[in-house]
């Protein structure tokens, strides 16, 4: 056995250097992917965001899904028997997290809450905005921000859009 076994420490040391010429290639591109997807994720809640808007204004066409409260909150039901607060015939801020299924119940102005599955933070910053972030999204800031505009006590526009760091 006076037979060469094992590797030399040249060899062992040119093979650590391709991994981590590999290496230097590949951990940002998975990165930048991983990151991508988490967007679009965010992207597609905005999709869904659009959509249940847009069902709510035709939802509050109907007399019999409209409910004025005695305080003037008006809410309309629309699926599974849950009703939303609306202003006009849009969305109240409020209501986002509750409507995309994020969260049981409407959110109270001003508090940053989790999801309850605990993947979103939703706040209401106040009565004209209020947005969703993915939690651990790699130090990338980016929210959906739902912002509506008044007209005296009615909202008569929201714009839904993906702000702060997004591929868009």
């Amino acid at each position: 056995m006076n037979g060469k076994m094992g590797f030399s420490l040249l060899e062992l040391t040119f093979v650590i250097v391709i991994l981590s010429i590999l290496a230097m290639f590949a951990i940002p591109e998975y990165t930048k992917t991983h990151r991508e997807a988490k967007i679009a994720v965010l992207n597609d809640m905005r999709g869904k965001l659009t959509n249940a808007v847009d069902n709510l204004k035709t939802a509050s066409n109907i007399d019999s899904r409209r409910e004025t409260l005695a305080n003037g909150l008006v809410f309309v039901q629309y699926d599974s028997k849950k009703s939303y607060r609306v202003s006009g015939q849009t969305l109240y801020p409020t209501e986002i997290c509750h409507i995309l299924g994020l969260r049981s119940r409407a959110l109270l102005e001003g508090i940053e809450v989790d999801s309850t599955d605990g993947n979103y933070t939703c706040k209401n910053v106040n009565k004209s905005y209020s947005w969703i972030k993915m939690n651990k999204l790699e130090s990338t800031e980016c929210t959906l921000s739902y912002r509506v505009r008044y007209n005296e006590d009615i909202i008569t526009s929201a714009d839904i859009k993906l702000v702060g760091e997004c591929l868009e």
